[in-house]
């Protein structure tokens, strides 16, 4: 083995493959070597939003989603259709409209149509929906979708879909069945489209429920089936036809089988079998245009969103940020800014992403299941254009090269180790080349050759569990070639004429930790060393190392992420990441006496950072434990801050050292512990678009008023004024502003509530102006809504002026009276409201103690723990969990009601005997609890609901049939976070339920903490 390892060795030196790399960044590519950069379009993940029952949506399956031509949002489900106002989603209240809504759809006149799985249909006008059935001669009342052809003339026509079979068309205002229906299969018709050229005329192509695709020519009745082995006796759930740069196609997705394109070539398909796709049940399919003209093609499955684009397909899921793996509607929108919006409808909620509409990306989740990336390297490919290199904590290494992925790890014999902790190019000894470098955990060093092939060198440093090649630098000093190695648990070596030696700071015994080091050459041409270390900053000058440390008046001694750049008067400047102080800079104009500089930075997200990178246009990127931060010269000596995280489109907040580059054409790229993530200046536009100010509703005494203005009753008591800011991203940071001119001489400060009441406003006129701006401070057109008052016959002039007189006249007699009564009842009125005020003040705790605790088990409800929740100071830490009790319903379907009622209450009982003292144990909804411990840590968190799940399966509950004694168990999800806004509430709201389903997922009965 020594043999074979000195012979290694001996064949790598045989060719050095390093020289001197900069100690600044690298210059921007000139004219001549300019290449092509990665289309992120194609490599990243888009960024998604999502919205849940806590958003107000129906806690069942989302089928559809569709945006009308105000706006708003619509979502359509077995309940019903629920409609978002930019702020919250609201269930339709008309007992029409209570149906199962198979799909929604928005012809070109700009008219919201809902198809009933059993009840006909309806259109919104506007303000109200109309039904129409068979009672009012619709041909059949099981409508599936709606689709809208249009003929050579131009003239579009709207049709419907029947889960019975045959088509309808709607004529001048009226809905008639086909007379074609004879002719198609007496089974579902799910689908309708229609092309101009395929098939050299212009079709109508019609998906069958259960016989496959038909077709007709324009202007016949009688339907023909398209004949394809596949698709014959198969379902085509949706149709959809583009024309791009590539011609016309249909594409239909075909549940069961895959995905197919039809066009003037014949039939391409995509299919589980082949490997394209994740799998075969496929629902819509919606279509975006590309830069290039042509379009991206993006389907609804049950294992995914697919996206299609030039015959490749990607998919997104719950890793990337979805709702939920099964999608079953989708729709592509165009808002009025030019951005292009994907809606999902899924099983578990609506998300939305706005394509192009976040500087940030997700370029790859290799390593989310583990600690994430560690290694990220963009260079050109050779050909023009530029490849990817990706490194993870535990899949090994990815080359994303020409639209595709290829993966090394130990499984497929490339690498010894699937965990990768460095990835490094480095000039080769001729100056013209580079050499990829590649460091493993367990401490390996790679060289990367064409192929590629890996050679490992063979290195004497101990290959102890927890090793690591962290960085690697090569130079040339007195004439000779040095490799350099910073490992984490060994330090420093050298490599040089043929002999590794290992490179010890004085004083260190043990284990030391180099993360990063650069070379600096002085005036003089002398060549320092430069290292971050857990030690402090380590200097090299040739012969041996000093280090800086806080026994010597340094910041912090755990250092990593070392980069030198020169500040605008050309002194070198040392930029570096600690554990405690944020990022530190050192002046080593003079390297005999480097100089730490004033921390006058802005505080980077969190104090634990990664070192910072500088890209071409001057920006510096810092990486922390919580986040991104960008920091942009003022011209004033300093900088101005922006963070980025989650919020922002970033797979993880939690970067990873060694894991940061800046790409040729000034992309950050990023290792989190969710994946790769990259931010693409050139995408991070400014949004100038004003956004719509709409009024969603106005109420007067709890009625509903329609219009635009606002009439009044006299004796009316309350006025209510809903409006909503419809600006499809960032919705809550829209902020409102309202004034009543008439009576309010300045409008109100800026706040994020979207309404506005008022309690017996005076008999007038007045106006209530309405004023909206979204997250970019652009300012919305504002509202006016004129208000009458009426006034009562006696607040009218004449009556006043006639009272007054009554009341001169009247007067005396009325006091010396009422006097007499006034003294007569004193002392027993005031005995009965001491009573009454008692009485209140006894009814009012019940009602206010019943309004918070759950009938059932006793505890708080769901309102008492949300306001305890928004209660908690700001900057304290709390956690949550939620709890949710292993498959209820089957319990509920097997023994009834009663039984599932005291389980419920056995569970907690068991759970109540482990709630510390000063927790909030809830009931949050159905079969789900959550346990609010302020002050308390996710370790702390962690140990109570792991002690509430063992209590809860410890425990036998008597079936009240006597027959059996039931088992049963929870699955719990911890969060904890420091609160300082609402964001941050919402978010630990979000993460417990995240860590909730990685719970469920992970086979019930246990704990799962949030990594968030």
């Amino acid at each position: 083995m020594h043999l074979i390892r000195a012979v290694c060795l001996l064949l790598c030196l045989a060719v050095p493959a390093w020289a001197a790399p900069a100690a600044t960044a690298p210059p921007p590519a000139t004219a001549s070597t300019a290449v092509r950069p990665l289309d992120l379009s194609d490599l990243a993940a888009p960024v998604f939003a999502n919205f849940s029952a806590r958003d107000g949506l129906p806690e069942q399956v989302l089928v559809d989603v569709r945006t009308d031509r105000q706006g708003f949002v619509w979502a359509a489900s077995p309940q019903g259709v629920s409609r978002y106002d930019g702020r919250r989603w609201i269930t339709e209240a008309d007992p029409a409209m209570a149906h199962p809504v198979s799909s929604l759809f928005v012809d070109r006149s700009g008219i919201l149509w809902a198809a009933f799985r059993h009840h006909g249909l309806a259109h919104h006008d506007g303000q109200r929906w109309r039904v129409e059935n068979a009672t009012t001669g619709l041909p059949f009342d099981q409508v599936r979708r709606f689709a809208e052809t249009v003929d050579a003339r131009g003239q579009a026509t709207l049709w419907a879909t029947s889960w019975t079979g045959g088509l309808m068309l709607r004529r001048q205002g009226r809905w008639v069945a086909d007379p074609g229906n004879a002719t198609l299969p007496r089974s579902m018709t799910l689908s309708l489209a229609n092309t101009t050229t395929i098939g050299g005329a212009r079709r109508q192509w019609v998906g069958s429920g259960s016989h496959g695709l038909w077709y007709r020519e324009e202007g016949h009745s009688d339907w023909t089936q398209w004949r394809a082995d596949d698709v014959n006796v198969a379902q085509v759930e949706s149709l959809v036809t583009t024309t791009d740069a590539d011609g016309e196609a249909l594409w239909m997705s075909v549940f069961g089988v895959g995905l197919m394109r039809l066009d003037a070539r014949g039939m391409q398909r995509w299919t589980q079998g082949k490997g394209d796709l994740p799998t075969n049940q496929l629902y819509d399919i919606a279509t975006t245009p590309l830069a290039n003209g042509k379009r991206a093609i993006w389907v609804a499955s049950r294992s995914g969103l697919l996206r299609v684009h030039d015959g490749r397909v990607q998919v997104f899921d719950r890793r990337h940020g979805l709702a939920s793996d099964v999608i079953r509607g989708l729709n592509a929108w165009r808002s009025p800014s030019g951005s292009e919006v994907l809606w999902l409808a899924t099983e578990a909620g609506i998300s939305r992403t706005v394509l192009e509409g976040s500087a940030w990306s997700t370029a790859s989740l290799m390593g989310a299941r583990s600690v994430g990336v560690f290694g990220v390297l963009v260079e050109p490919d050779g050909h023009g254009g530029e490849q990817l290199w990706v490194g993870s904590s535990d899949e090994g290494l990815g080359l994303y090269q020409a639209g595709r992925w290829q993966r090394f790890s130990a499984d497929s014999g490339h690498l010894p180790s699937n965990g990768i902790s460095m990835i490094r190019s480095l000039p080769d000894a001729t100056g013209a080349g580079r050499t990829l470098w590649l460091g493993t955990w367990g401490g390996d060093l790679l060289r990367i050759d064409e192929g590629p092939r890996f050679d490992r060198m063979a290195t004497p440093w101990p290959k102890l569990n927890g090793q690591s090649v962290q960085d690697v630098l090569s130079r040339t000093v007195d004439g000779h070639d040095e490799l350099w190695a910073g490992t984490r648990l060994s330090g420093a070596w050298r490599l040089r004429d043929g002999r590794w030696m290992e490179m010890r700071a004085p004083g260190i015994d043990g284990q030391w930790r180099v993360s990063q080091m650069v070379e600096q050459r002085d005036r003089t041409g002398h060549a320092w060393l430069w290292a971050a270390t857990d030690r402090g900053l380590a200097r090299f000058d040739g012969r041996a190392w000093t280090l800086f440390d806080q026994s010597t008046g340094f910041p912090d001694d755990q250092l990593s992420g070392l980069r030198l750049y020169p500040d605008a008067r050309g002194r070198p400047i040392l930029w570096m990441g600690s554990a405690s102080v944020g990022i530190i800079r050192v002046d080593i104009g003079d390297a005999t006496r480097p100089r730490v500089l004033p921390a006058n930075l802005p505080p980077a997200p969190d104090p634990y950072t990664y070192g910072a990178l500088r890209a071409p246009d001057g920006r510096v990127y810092v990486c922390s434990n919580t986040g991104v931060q960008q920091l942009t010269a003022d011209g004033k000596g300093g900088y101005t801050s922006r963070a980025f995280n989650r919020r922002d489109g970033m797979v993880h907040e939690e970067c990873n050292g060694s894991a940061q580059f800046i790409d040729a054409h000034g992309r950050f790229w990023t290792g989190t512990l969710g994946g790769l993530a990259v931010y693409d200046p050139a995408r991070a536009t400014a949004d100038t678009q004003p956004k719509p100010l709409r009024i969603v509703g106005m109420h007067v005494d709890g009625v509903p008023k329609p219009g635009a203005a606002l009439r009044v009753p006299a004796g009316a008591t309350t006025i209510d004024v809903e409006f909503a800011l419809l600006s499809w991203d960032h919705e809550a940071e829209s902020r409102f502003r309202t004034q009543l001119v008439g009576l309010e001489n300045a409008p109100t400060p800026w706040t994020a509530q979207p309404s506005r009441s008022f309690s017996a406003l005076p008999p007038g006129d007045y106006t209530l102006r309405i004023e909206a701006r979204d997250h970019a401070g652009n300012p919305s057109t504002p509202v006016d809504i004129p208000i009458h008052v009426a006034a009562h016959w006696w607040q009218q002039a004449w009556a006043h002026a006639a009272a007054v007189l009554a009341l001169l006249l009247l007067g005396y007699v009325a006091a010396w009276a009422r006097t007499r009564v006034l003294r007569a009842q004193h002392d027993a009125l005031e005995q009965r409201v001491a009573e009454r005020t008692a009485e209140l003040d006894a009814a009012n705790a019940r009602l206010l103690d019943l309004s918070y605790r759950d009938a059932l088990t006793g505890l708080a409800n769901r309102r008492r723990l949300l306001e305890t929740l928004e209660r908690t100071p700001a900057g304290s830490i709390a956690a949550l969990v939620f709890f949710d009790v292993d498959h209820f319903k089957e319990l509920n379907d097997r023994h009834g009601h009663p039984a599932g009622d005291e389980v419920l209450r056995r569970i907690v009982q068991a759970m109540s005997t482990c709630t510390p003292s000063g927790a909030l144990l809830a009931r949050y909804g159905g079969e789900e609890f959550a346990c609010l411990l302020p002050g308390m840590t996710t370790a702390g968190a962690g140990d109570v609901a792991e002690r509430m799940r063992a209590a809860v399966e410890a425990m036998r509950v008597q079936i009240p049939d006597g027959m059996q004694d039931a088992r049963v168990s929870i699955s719990a999800g911890v969060a904890s976070r420091v609160l300082h806004t609402p964001e941050d509430r919402q978010r630990l709201l979000r993460d417990a339920d995240i860590a909730l389903y990685q719970a469920k997922d992970a086979g019930r009965n246990c704990v799962r903490i949030s990594a968030g």
